[in-house]
């Protein structure tokens, strides 16, 4: 990181703070100009989040054939505030691989219809 860069990371009064408690907890310098990084900051309740709503998305076709109710509430209790709300939102992520998590606009997009402050964090 060069010395301009590094300003305007401490400048950042949104990413900043974040950076600070990211490395004062062990975590190891990087690039956060790039959204995946970014990822990273985002607190651990959200991160788990993000992936949960992840691996729902990529499971929602499947799931769409359940109807044995022992296994529907096994998927409320693995997936709590994401199934059964996944189907609704599944339409939206059409035109993505719902398989391919490393898709940054797979991600993005997630981000900006469920978590706007992680999408503000990251994107912005």
């Amino acid at each position: 990181m060069e010395l301009k860069e590094a300003k305007e990371l401490i400048a950042n009064r949104l990413l900043w703070p974040r950076v600070r408690g990211y490395l004062a907890a062990g975590g190891e310098m990087k690039d956060f100009s790039k959204p995946e990084n970014r990822l990273e900051l985002l607190d651990k309740n959200t991160q788990e989040k993000v992936h949960l709503w992840l691996e729902a998305l990529s499971h929602a076709a499947e799931w769409k054939k359940v109807v044995d109710s022992s296994k529907v509430k096994e998927l409320k209790a693995s997936y709590p505030g994401v199934y059964p709300e996944v189907f609704r939102y599944l339409p939206y992520f059409s035109k993505f691989d719902l398989q391919d998590y490393s898709n940054m606009e797979l991600v993005k997009f997630l981000l900006k219809l469920k978590f706007p402050e992680a999408y503000e964090l990251c994107f912005a």
